[in-house]
């Protein structure tokens, strides 16, 4: 079955138009059609807003080969000269290929290690950019046998509990995937604590064009300023770095859902 076929049954199942879908994902109704009719495929991003909006599973949507596959990279046994994994005892484990899993070990320790290894070789096959090869591995993985559910036993696997941290002496801003030890200027730096905008700043959030629109109404002056807005998606993050007496404002294209920060040294964390 093609994408565009999945992508228009999933949506009749949802009881959505085309119309309907496309608002939910920010698109026209007329791309809608497009990716149904065959005349184009929505991106590998696309591909991973319209699994959560259909609710259906991302690898339905992701054009995966129908061959057997290593269950902790995700590359097709029909590759040439792909080894399989071996067990401590020495017997052939048909799960797990040669390259990540030998003598009943695993050759690397997380996502992020699997992921950087195996990029380049996805874009020399694929053609996919650098960006999207990362996107792809980062749908496709969690769905394999050794990371099922691993997004739950580590905070690392979904950059949606990423933290921030901001020196107090030069301002220097900081993001990290995971728990760091960070410091700055002979400053040990915590990570900052996110508070609901209960009314801490007057902004707005709206999508238009595919794009994530954000607005703080702030003084913004040398005393009083917001550091940076950022967009934390499952596997993305976006920091726009603003300066004192310039306009809150900040863009990002929609890549997901996501959330959406400011900080300010006033303020603190806010979660808009």
């Amino acid at each position: 079955m093609s994408i565009g076929e999945t992508i228009q049954n999933a949506r009749k199942k949802a009881g959505l138009t085309q119309e309907q879908l496309a608002a939910k994902v920010f698109v026209t109704r007329q791309a809608v059609s497009r990716w149904e009719n065959g005349d184009s495929e929505p991106g590998i991003d696309m591909r991973k807003l319209l699994a959560r909006v259909l609710d259906v599973p991302v690898a339905s949507l992701l054009d995966l080969p129908d061959a057997p596959a290593c269950q902790c990279c995700g590359t097709p046994f029909d590759v040439p000269d792909m080894p399989f994994g071996t067990n401590a005892d020495g017997t052939e484990n048909p799960d797990y290929c040669g390259w990540c899993y030998n003598d009943g070990e695993f050759t690397s320790q997380g996502l992020d290690e699997i992921i950087e290894r195996n990029v380049p070789y996805l874009m020399q096959a694929t053609g996919y950019s650098a960006e999207e090869a990362v996107s792809f591995m980062g749908a496709v993985l969690p769905t394999l046998k050794r990371w099922s559910g691993m997004e739950n036993r580590n905070a690392a696997a979904n950059l949606k509990r990423s933290s921030f941290y901001v020196c107090p002496s030069c301002g220097n801003v900081a993001w990290s995937s995971g728990e760091v030890a960070a410091t700055c200027c002979g400053n040990t730096l915590e990570p900052l604590a996110a508070k609901k905008n209960d009314g801490v700043l007057d902004a707005n959030v709206g999508v238009a064009e595919g794009c994530q629109h954000v607005h703080v109404a702030h003084p913004m002056t040398k005393d009083d300023y917001l550091l940076f807005i950022a967009a934390v998606g499952d596997d993305l993050v976006r920091i726009k770095r603003l300066y004192p007496e310039q306009e809150a404002r900040a863009e990002f294209w929609m890549q997901g859902p996501c959330k959406v920060y400011a900080f300010g040294n006033s303020c603190g964390l806010v979660e808009l």
